[in-house]
């Protein structure tokens, strides 16, 4: 959530250190920016680690078969270990060094490349010691795989941002690209703008109401009191930014989860509800957890050219079921479905069913925002 928060301001990559790093506390998170024309457009920024890691990378974006040059021969999407090194060049050279020089020693890592587009590429890396191989590598893998989904549409968030001229159309633009219903408040609780997913909610008086004056509440009484303490703290916190809440809370109900997130910056000023807003703005996003990801098989034949059997696989495989479960409900053989998931994987170019998982996940993540 913070990270779709970010993308209204301009710390998007931080936000991304902080949430990685709180996933995987005592490694080195690294968000890494190249560009292969403007010496300017390479950054390197990092939680953990030590102080030398800058001057190492400066010094590695000069090296024609090291560790950054590498980062642009891997596939977007496509997590990679230190093990895909190999022998190469890549695995050895100033980062190595600088890395090798903790203690302990952050000799694995992990990565991402989420975002290239022409001469600019965008990567996530996390290293670990070797002792923490085992508890980390298949969780930072699936991790990587999600947040990169998200950091990428974050990311374009930001730059549509970045090119809209009217402020009006800008927040209403950001608001219907965002996944998930988002309102925009202000330091009094009133409802200053909404996206479509957000007014769909509110219509069926589904967890979030607004009354005749605009306040934004909860439909859940005692989920009503934790908002307004909740939005009361933040609101008057000089360091705080984010709250998390789940509603309602009887059990065995579906759950929402709402993030409260204080907008840095200057508000988003216009013509309509945003004018005159000089305090500071608020935003309320909420994601039900439980809410299988979807993909139309329309999508899939769109996209990749699948049959509707094989498009029915494929959904089935990213809603988690496994072939036994699919072969007793659709009363095929496991051989069938096996040989229909080879159709798959070569129609989309995918080696491993993991990675089919992952592509599939990066595809409903963008589809979700139309």
């Amino acid at each position: 959530m913070p990270l779709f928060a970010a993308a209204f301001e301009d710390d998007i990559f931080q936000s991304a250190l902080n949430v990685i790093s709180a996933a995987f506390p005592g490694t080195a998170v690294l968000i890494v920016g190249q560009d292969s024309r403007r010496l300017a457009g390479n950054f390197l920024l990092h939680e953990g680690g030590s102080a030398e890691l800058t001057r190492a990378f400066q010094a590695e974006l000069g090296r024609s078969e090291g560790w950054a040059q590498h980062q642009w021969t891997m596939d977007v999407g496509q997590v990679y270990q230190d093990r895909d090194l190999g022998g190469s060049d890549a695995s050895a050279g100033h980062m190595a060094r600088a890395f090798a020089a903790a203690s302990p020693a952050l000799e694995c890592f992990a990565g991402i490349v989420f975002c290239r587009s022409g001469s600019r590429q965008f990567a996530i890396e996390v290293r670990y010691p070797r002792h923490r191989e085992a508890e980390l590598r298949q969780p930072l893998r699936d991790y990587l795989h999600r947040i990169a989904a998200q950091l990428e549409l974050a990311v374009r968030v930001a730059r549509l941002r970045d090119q809209v001229s009217e402020a009006e159309q800008l927040a209403s633009n950001l608001l219907d690209l965002m996944p998930f219903p988002v309102v925009l408040l202000n330091g009094a609780q009133r409802v200053l703008r909404m996206n479509s997913r957000a007014q769909s909610m509110i219509r069926v008086g589904m967890v979030l109401g607004v009354g005749p004056d605009g306040i934004l509440h909860m439909t859940d009484p005692g989920a009503g009191l934790e908002f307004v303490d909740q939005f009361a703290a933040l609101r008057d916190s000089l360091s705080q930014r984010v709250a998390i809440m789940t509603v309602p809370h009887h059990s065995g109900e579906l759950r929402e989860i709402l993030t409260l997130v204080r907008l840095k910056g200057a508000p988003l000023v216009g013509q309509g509800p945003l004018a005159g807003e000089t305090g500071p703005l608020f935003a309320v996003v909420c994601e039900n957890l439980s809410m299988p990801m979807e993909l139309s098989q329309d999508i899939l034949w769109r996209v990749f050219g699948l049959s509707a059997k094989e498009a029915d696989l494929a959904v089935s495989l990213l809603a988690g079921e496994s072939i036994g479960d699919l072969a007793v409900r659709r009363k095929v053989s496991k051989e069938t479905l096996r040989n229909q998931l080879a159709a798959v994987m070569r129609k989309t170019d995918t080696a491993r069913q993991q990675e089919l998982i992952a592509l599939l996940t990066r595809l409903a993540t963008v589809h979700a925002t139309v």
